[in-house]
């Protein structure tokens, strides 16, 4: 399936010697989180961020974050070093990151320009991240630092699909809706030559609108469309119902419109390789939340991921720092501590047996941050998306092998779901006929 080239992939491809080894396991990126502010002008109904405020983080904050992951002193770098990790993403995230466009084009500066004093192996392999919910996209500032680091930028503006499904969820304060400035800003961008990627987050206020996001994102000329589920709690067996509906309707549109998935499209709720059971030897975790990323909230405290910030937890559970910008990171017994117990999580330590033996345990996903929320610890696994999973496969299943039948593919996608799980979501003549394809 067309995908666009990731940036750890394309640092394969052009640096085929970062894979020699090192002693441990390599991660050609590393992604380093800047909260560079937890205000936001909207107030999306599905937010994960439920506890923002309007803190900001000062330029000093970002330069002491910076120093630390260039020098590598005060612990750094036994968490990341450019040996281990060759590639460097720095993301900018809020709130709504465009808040302090001016910050975010003073850290950049500051980075490539400590970058090239010290002649750190990262300044080739460096690339900068921001996802906007484009409300102030066309602002002259904004404009202004998009422009000036656009080769080292990858920007997105979140799209909920079409219209419908956007506005259900993303909102001002005040309730009015926000899709005609997003879709402007993302048409622009696009306009500008820019790529866009896509991120569509289906929701239970929102996943009776799923047909009409997709097939209207593909419409405005999107051929890259990534979209997930919540994680969080609210799915009910219905959703499961609703959404394998949906994916039946999306899969005949594709098929009607004869969209060519192997080459030009690539649509991520249907995936070719997932929806059968996992290797017993597959131990890897789904995200980066057990110690493979970093981020820094607008205080200085350093986290293992943004979703163990003061602002995403909810008050459920104590924030799960790791360091700040003045000591350090794991200087101290609990945070060396924090940082060993998640560097030992994996499948298996967070998955109960139902869930590591699942049939169609490929493919499914969860947040090991989230799981911490909800447990108290992030070595367990919240499963309030596994029904939709479910309904995902059997979507999955009636669109790939009438897929590979209408373009005479020798291919077969089989069927994992158990019979007793679909008939939760699906009819029996419905059951009766995914199992004849």
């Amino acid at each position: 399936m067309k995908r666009t080239e990731q940036y750890s992939e394309r640092l394969s491809r052009l640096y085929p010697e970062l894979h020699e080894p090192v002693g441990t396991e390599k991660i050609l990126t590393q992604t380093i989180t800047f909260q560079v502010t937890d205000d936001c002008n909207l107030a999306c109904k599905y937010c994960y961020q439920t506890h923002k405020g309007k803190k900001k983080m000062s330029f000093d904050t970002a330069k002491k974050m910076i120093d630390l992951l260039l020098t590598g002193e005060k612990g750094m770098r036994d968490y990341i070093n450019p040996r281990r990790s060759p590639g460097l993403i720095i993301d900018f995230i809020g709130g709504e990151p465009l808040l302090e466009v001016g910050l975010i084009d003073r850290i950049c500066s500051y980075t490539i320009g400590q970058m090239i004093e010290l002649n750190h192996p990262w300044l080739m392999k460096t690339m900068f991240s921001i996802c906007s919910n484009g409300v102030c996209y066309f602002e002259p500032e904004v404009q202004k630092v998009l422009q000036k680091w656009n080769n080292r930028l990858s920007f997105s503006v979140t799209v909920d699909g079409n219209k419908e499904l956007h506005d259900s969820c993303r909102v001002f304060p005040d309730g009015h809706p926000s899709y005609d400035l997003a879709i402007a800003a993302a048409k622009d961008w696009m306009n500008k030559g820019g790529y866009m990627g896509s991120k569509v987050t289906i929701a239970p206020a929102n996943v009776m609108h799923t047909y009409d996001a997709i097939t209207h994102m593909i419409e405005l000329g999107y051929n890259e469309i990534n979209a997930n589920c919540v994680y969080e709690e609210g799915w009910k067996p219905v959703h499961a119902t609703v959404f394998y509906d949906q994916l039946k309707k999306l899969a005949d549109y594709i098929l009607e419109h004869n969209l060519d998935m192997e080459k030009d499209y690539y649509i991520s709720l249907f995936e070719e390789k997932y929806f059968r059971p996992k290797q017993e030897d597959d131990l890897e975790n789904w995200c980066g939340g057990n110690g493979v990323m970093l981020a820094v909230d607008p205080d200085g405290i350093i986290y293992p991921c943004l979703r163990y910030m003061e602002s995403s937890l909810a008050g459920q559970q104590e924030p799960y720092s790791i360091g700040d910008v003045d000591t350090g990171i794991c200087q101290c017994e609990c945070h060396k501590c924090r940082v060993e117990c998640l560097k030992k999580i994996d499948r298996r330590t967070q998955s109960t047996d139902e869930c590591f033996n699942c049939p169609v345990a490929e493919g499914c996903s969860w947040c090991t941050a989230y799981n911490y929320q909800v447990f108290g610890t992030p070595d367990a696994r919240a499963t309030y998306i596994c029904n939709m999973h479910k309904a995902r496969a059997l979507g999955n299943i009636y669109f790939w092998n009438n897929y590979y039948k209408k373009h005479g593919i020798d291919k077969h996608m089989e069927n994992y779901v158990p019979e007793k799980w679909a008939l939760d979501i699906i009819t029996q003549a419905e059951w009766n006929m995914l199992n004849s394809l």
